[in-house]
């Protein structure tokens, strides 16, 4: 029997009261590298088979890798599990199966040979393009000539896209809300992910005379930019110096030319380590992963390849030796360091193309913002000093004490004092709590929480009555406060119980903060 950790059975919750509320029939679920995704799929499919016996399933990804992973996650939770696969990549062309776990490349044209499919499950729908025409669309519209009715359902760390922003939005989209909401900064802080700390390298990655083609910055601009021999040398040095003490390095270059000369440098200084891109073949690859996992290679320079889907817990450094307007692309990437691994206390990010600067800590990322020009501010500044990332409003940096001019200092009067994620979610103490009934014309009513940090407050609604994923949120505020309810009247009767959170986490978002996340 399989015991879920609390946030995969929210989640899980979620769905349900996305579909019974009519909030829509096409979710997302936000789900950060290292969550379990594939355990997500896995018990969605077993509880709903066994109480749906007749319905048929199809998990669909892009690469052969996440067919394997995934089929064998439900396997291990349900072994008897009427599994089959269609992959070319793993030789396997199953398509009769009640549930079947596929490559989008094998069956994006073969829709008819499926014939009735009730719920479609897409891992990584990031990757779905904005075209009705992609390989997803072409598909999912197969499907729905035979069963207008079918539900596509997607799971994803990042539902954004850097042309399109949400995947929820605009013409052509294949989902119409998220239904849950995995909170990494909360994942952290109860030790279910890695803390990573987030430093500016040594020499930027120069800019100025990167053209920017279809909202990216131009593959060829870039390379030339970040294989400056004084920047190369200089970051390698660093890399080498800070992680001297890491044992796990992931290298993410601009291009073939810019990993071979990285790689090189890197070599010089006594590392052990190898250079994989998408040219590499598939079983050297396989045995250079195979060698990082284990510990007998330290670093591995790629060049977009190890971001998605790859999965090495050790890897307790991670360089960016690139720059990118992708925010979905830069969170995937910090995300290969989140994952939990004996002996790692945290993973440290060093950032040579200000990526942190334009997107925000990984908690951080508005993907409301998503699909700019990727230039935004974001809420952090850099230590002059150390080169650490601090949040905006900080007058000391916490990790050297270099104290800050006060021109720096932005909304001084409520400004908390802590690390960002990147190093450890800003949590400030909380005094007291308040709750009182909200009303808006033309909304249900809903509950203010104020909370007191010193002189200080932070306000936060609970919309208990608003139904969907807000609704959602209220719930697991009021369970984690000890007194479980389901409506602002209820909440208002029974909050004089309900334990009060020792820790908020707050951001600034626009002029105003946001609480993001509670510790009781």
């Amino acid at each position: 029997m399989i015991t879920l950790r609390p946030y995969q059975n929210d989640a899980l919750a979620g769905l349900d009261a996305y579909w019974v509320e009519g909030a829509g029939r096409n979710p997302i679920i936000s789900a950060p590298t290292g969550s379990g995704k594939s355990l997500l799929i896995a018990e969605f499919i077993r509880r709903t088979l066994a109480e749906y016996q007749n319905l048929r399933v199809m998990v669909l990804v892009d690469s052969r890798e996440l067919v394997r992973q995934n089929a064998e996650e439900l396997r291990a939770i349900w072994p008897e599990a009427p599994v089959g696969v269609y992959s070319a990549g793993l030789k396997r062309r199953q398509k009769n199966a009640q549930i079947t776990f596929a490559g989008i490349q094998s069956v994006y044209k073969r829709a008819e040979e499926f014939g009735t499919v009730h719920i479609v499950i897409i891992d990584e729908c990031h990757m779905i393009p904005r075209a009705a025409s992609s390989r997803y669309g072409t598909f999912l519209a197969g499907l729905r000539a035979i069963n207008p009715n079918v539900v596509a359902i997607g799971l994803t760390a990042t539902p954004y896209r850097l042309d399109s922003g949400l995947l929820t939005e605009g013409d052509g989209a294949l989902f119409d809300g998220i239904a849950y909401d995995i909170d990494i900064a909360g994942l952290i802080a109860d030790g279910y992910l890695s803390p990573v700390v987030s430093k500016g390298g040594i020499k930027k990655i120069d800019l100025k005379g990167v053209r920017t083609t279809a909202g990216e910055y131009n593959t060829k601009d870039l390379e030339r930019a970040a294989n400056d021999e004084q920047l190369v040398q200089a970051a390698v040095d660093e890399i080498c110096t800070l992680g001297a003490d890491r044992r796990a390095w992931l290298v993410y270059a601009s291009g073939i030319a810019h990993a071979q000369n990285i790689a090189a440098k890197i070599a010089t200084h006594g590392v052990s380590v190898a250079v994989v891109t998408g040219k590499t073949p598939s079983e050297e690859r396989d045995r250079m992963i195979a060698a990082f996992k284990g510990g007998d290679l330290r670093c591995i320079v790629n060049v977009g390849v190890l971001t998605k889907g790859f999965n090495a817990p050790n890897c307790d450094l991670i360089a960016l030796m690139f720059a990118t307007k992708s925010t979905a692309k830069y969170v995937q990437v910090v995300g290969r360091g989140t994952r939990l691994c004996d002996g790692k206390t945290n993973c440290l990010i060093l950032d040579y193309g200000g990526n942190v600067m334009r997107h925000g800590p990984i908690d951080a990322v508005d993907p409301k913002k998503v699909g700019g020009d990727g230039t935004g501010e974001a809420p952090v500044k850099e230590c002059p000093n150390c080169s650490s990332f601090v949040p905006a409003g900080v007058a000391v940096c916490p990790f050297c004490g270099e104290a800050f001019p006060p021109r720096a200092l932005k909304h001084e009067a409520k400004a908390y004092e802590g690390e960002i994620l990147g190093s450890v979610p800003a949590w400030i103490e909380v005094t007291d709590v308040r709750y009182s009934r909200h009303q808006k014309p033309g909304k249900p009513d809903s509950v203010r929480v104020t909370f007191y940090a010193g002189l200080s407050t932070y306000n936060h609604w609970l919309t208990f009555d608003h139904g969907g994923y807000g609704a959602q949120k209220a719930c697991d505020y009021s369970r984690k406060a000890g007194v479980a309810v389901t409506s602002t009247d209820a909440a208002l009767e029974e909050c004089k119980y309900w334990v009060q959170p020792k820790e908020i986490k707050v951001k600034m978002e626009g002029k105003y903060w946001s609480v993001v996340g509670f510790k009781f």
